[in-house]
């Protein structure tokens, strides 16, 4: 038998943040997945180190893992993210091969991987059963550094002759590129992977951050001839910050040392240190400027920088408005529609499914297995919302079948019983 299937994992939500500080994005984040297991990949184990002791310190049920960890205390910390208890689990792209716990609610990417493979990898490990579940990525400029240094200091295992070895690091250089260029786009973020595997998918998916972003398309081309004039005043030597720096007119100590309050393109910019950012980075993946290798990249003029400064072409680019940072409004709006069981807990059963949840952890303790060997969340949330009172309503249940049925449903069906009693809550077969 062949399976053919495409790349699209049409429940999860795709998310890119550049926070000013990602720790504290990281906070705001889990508290809004409370109760929920979770993975935080961090590049190095140093970041592992400090982002799992912070977490902890802020009273999350976090462990750690990775390669300089001993390999008693790596299968130990597994252990207790596959056993549920421990929720979230801190991590280096050493964690997560073989792994299969289905109710990871969400993956976030505290550091950008080196590139999109990496990514979809890890981030799919979210949503195993189905559920909806959320795929966040908190993006520095540092991290695009990282990476640099790390591809230029790596060595293969193979020890491959020069040629083979900068022809190689070529190739992660093309690939770290990419995933810079999803960090920092304002199309939709799902296509942007989907393209990226040689799929051909629809524009706008309604179910990820741009998608759920407003943007207005603005006319570029002047900010663009500023930026890329004063690239050339400053001889292509410097980077992002520099240039965004002299364009707003910055007073530092640096700006003055190498005399660029005297260029013309000085302080010619009125947008926001954010705003040239971003269409620098639009201006980067459509080839008006490129970025070069090395530790300390410094930009210059690309292919489409003559065009652009001749003026022989409008530039247009899309800028966000606001921000629509509802998750109810993430699901099943616009043209994309997503899976038909993906739906949430009625708010008044939360209650309901916190019983479900203690009960499955008991089973699971008593047999010795994980808790989503018993059911998954979305088994759980299928019975908030269906109520079964008899063994064939159970068996309509997402996850259920004869043999789960004989096991464990006279356990849930009591739980479930013992609830719409004391809540005054209707089996909905009641209601029509």
């Amino acid at each position: 038998a062949v399976l053919v299937t495409g790349f699209d994992r049409q429940n999860l939500y795709y998310e890119v943040q550049a926070p000013k500080n990602k720790i504290q994005a990281l906070l705001e984040f889990l508290q809004k997945h409370e109760d929920k297991a979770g993975i935080v990949y961090c590049a190095t184990r140093k970041a592992v180190e400090e982002v799992c002791s912070e977490l902890n310190r802020q009273g999350f049920s976090a462990t750690r893992y990775h390669a300089g960890l001993p390999d008693s205390e790596r299968h130990s910390n597994q252990d207790d993210f596959l056993f549920d208890r421990v929720q979230l689990m801190v991590a280096t792209n050493a964690f997560g091969m073989g792994i299969d716990k289905s109710n990871v609610a969400f993956v976030v990417h505290y550091n950008m991987p080196m590139d999109i493979e990496s990514y979809y990898q890890e981030a799919g490990r979210a949503g195993r059963d189905g559920s909806e579940a959320d795929c966040l990525l908190l993006y520095s400029g540092q991290d695009v550094i990282t990476n640099q240094w790390l591809i230029e200091h790596s060595k293969e295992d193979s020890d491959p002759d020069d040629e083979t070895e900068q022809l190689l690091k070529e190739g992660d250089r093309k690939r770290l590129r990419e995933m810079t260029f999803y960090a920092t786009t304002n199309d939709c973020l799902r296509a942007f992977i989907l393209k990226y595997f040689g799929e051909t998918p629809p524009g706008y998916c309604g179910h990820c951050s741009n998608c759920n972003t407003k943007f207005e398309t603005v006319d570029i081309t002047e900010e663009t001839q500023k930026i890329l004039s004063c690239v050339v005043r400053m001889k292509e030597r410097f980077g992002t910050t520099l240039v965004v720096d002299v364009l707003r007119g910055s007073k530092s100590q640096r700006i003055k040392e190498l005399g660029f309050e005297n260029l013309s393109t000085y302080g010619v910019s009125d947008k926001s240190a954010h705003t040239l950012r971003s269409i620098i980075d639009f201006l980067l993946q459509n080839q008006y400027l490129e970025k070069s290798e090395g530790q300390y990249p410094v930009l210059r003029l690309g292919t489409k920088a003559k065009d652009a400064l001749n003026g022989t072409h409008l530039i247009r680019m899309k800028l966000a408005k606001e921000r629509n940072p509802s998750r109810q409004d993430r699901f099943g709006q616009g043209p994309y529609t997503g899976s038909s069981e993906t739906n949430s807990v009625p708010p008044e059963r939360e209650t309901l499914f916190q019983k479900l949840r203690e009960l499955r952890l008991e089973i699971a303790q008593q047999q010795g297995v994980p808790a989503f060997i018993v059911f998954n969340d979305r088994s759980l949330t299928d019975m908030c919302i269906r109520l079964p009172e008899t063994p064939s309503q159970f068996l309509v249940v997402s996850g259920v079948g004869e043999a789960k049925l004989k096991r464990y449903g006279e356990r849930f069906l009591q739980v479930i019983t013992d609830y719409c009693a004391e809540n005054g809550d209707q089996h909905p077969h009641k209601l029509r």
